[in-house]
């Protein structure tokens, strides 16, 4: 046992002392993820549009109290993208925003902050306007609710492709939990 970590620590070793050195004219690699972190909706759409421009795109998934985003660097040249942040305290208003956004040819990409003021990000390719989607927000106070409601949207043609949280500590019942649905247009 003894021998053979002995073994391993020499080949580390030999490993290393043989790789080749970086060499001073190889242009700096390029950060496969980007971390965008600010207080203010208008800043975050300017950042998160110019990450965008030099070719990163939004990990999905994401979701936290914090308007925050985490990009990847796309491995090859990708379609150019617009991004849009929608940001409100009320359920009934992201959907009239989302409907709108839809309408101009913008698709659900990801929710950034939740808590008292949720942000949803919708995107498009550059350039298109045509709308191809539909979207529907689901919001209640209860589990089980919710629950009825996703199967009746998706007896509809939705699915499921994203949930939020509008914390409402004040308000009788608590928070309200708002499952987005998709579909596309006929």
């Amino acid at each position: 046992m003894r021998r053979t970590v002995a073994q391993a620590a020499l080949v580390l070793l030999l490993a290393f002392a043989t790789s080749p050195a970086p060499v001073a004219s190889q242009a700096p690699a390029v950060a496969p993820y980007l971390v965008l972190d600010t207080a203010k909706t208008s800043t975050m759409q300017t950042e998160l549009q110019a990450a965008a421009d030099k070719g990163y795109r939004l990990v999905a998934g994401q979701g936290s109290w914090l308007l925050s985003a985490i990009l990847e660097k796309a491995p090859s040249e990708v379609e150019p993208i617009e991004y849009v942040l929608l940001a409100t305290a009320k359920s009934g208003t992201m959907q009239k925003e989302m409907a709108a956004s839809s309408a101009q040819g913008y698709r659900f990409a990801s929710v950034l902050g939740i808590g008292s003021e949720v942000t949803i990000v919708m995107e498009r390719r550059k350039g298109t306007t045509a709308p191809t989607h539909e979207y529907a927000l689901l919001a209640t106070t209860k589990i089980g609710t919710m629950m009825k409601e996703i199967g009746a949207e998706t007896a509809k043609g939705f699915r499921f492709v994203g949930q939020t949280v509008f914390a409402k500590p004040q308000m009788l019942g608590g928070n309200e939990y708002v499952a987005i649905m998709q579909r596309p247009l006929q």
